[in-house]
């Protein structure tokens, strides 16, 4: 019986490509008036490849892209970890599906990879933090995705088992491959996926990865309730 939804973040419940857009204009607007909106935050989403590559590379690589002077990387990293949490997007499935599922008393878990101060402030910006049993971020736990031990000790720390759970994510090698491999049965939200046989569902959005959970969970509870 399905006791337990644990959900990645980035990609998945955070709509991090608004996010991010939105962020980057509005730094271009604060600091880079006389550069073109367009290219610079083309250049920056380039760059950053889905959040991949970690800032203090990117803004290395746009201060000589750009010919950037009056403010060196360290700053800009740092304009970056201040008021990018600030323009944190949820999708908006987001909280009608929490909430589903806090009223079916479900556990849930968020596993996120990336830095314990940066993604717990996106988290509260998103004010989501309530939905959750646990929050559990890679920099915490020494290790990240795709590596067992962190949906092991998620697990743990929620006290269910792998064949109680649930995990939806976005990234195919770290949430998907990765949550299958310790026996979570897993939701690949992901519009345009490669071919591949690994993994129990596939879905276009989140509303479609709330529906799959949803039917599980009720299945399985009438299944339950006949034996």
């Amino acid at each position: 019986m399905v006791r337990a939804v644990m959900f990645d973040l980035d990609g998945t419940l955070h709509n991090r490509e608004a996010s991010i857009l939105s962020f980057i204009e509005n730094q271009q607007e604060r600091l880079f008036p006389h550069l073109d909106k367009t290219l610079y935050a083309e250049g920056f989403i380039d760059l950053d490849q889905g959040g991949y590559v970690w800032k203090d590379k990117v803004y290395q690589q746009m201060i000589e892209e750009f010919s950037i002077l009056n403010f060196s990387w360290q700053e800009l990293l740092q304009d970056y970890l201040t008021h990018f949490p600030l323009h944190a997007e949820l999708y908006p499935q987001a909280i009608t599906g929490l909430k589903r599922l806090k009223k079916k008393g479900m556990k849930m878990a968020i596993i996120s990879n990336g830095y314990s101060k940066f993604q717990r402030e996106v988290i509260k910006s998103l004010q989501i933090e309530t939905f959750f049993d646990e929050i559990v971020i890679s920099e915490e736990v020494g290790v990240k995705k795709p590596h067992p031990y962190i949906f092991e000790h998620t697990l743990s720390r929620l006290g269910v088992s792998a064949d109680e759970t649930i995990y939806v994510g976005d990234h195919f090698k770290n949430d998907i491959v990765a949550a299958v491999g310790v026996g979570i049965y897993t939701i690949w939200k992901q519009p345009r996926p490669a071919f591949t046989t690994i993994g129990e569902e596939h879905v276009s959005d989140l509303s479609e990865a709330f529906a799959a959970i949803m039917k599980k969970v009720n299945t399985e509870w009438c299944q339950d309730q006949i034996l």
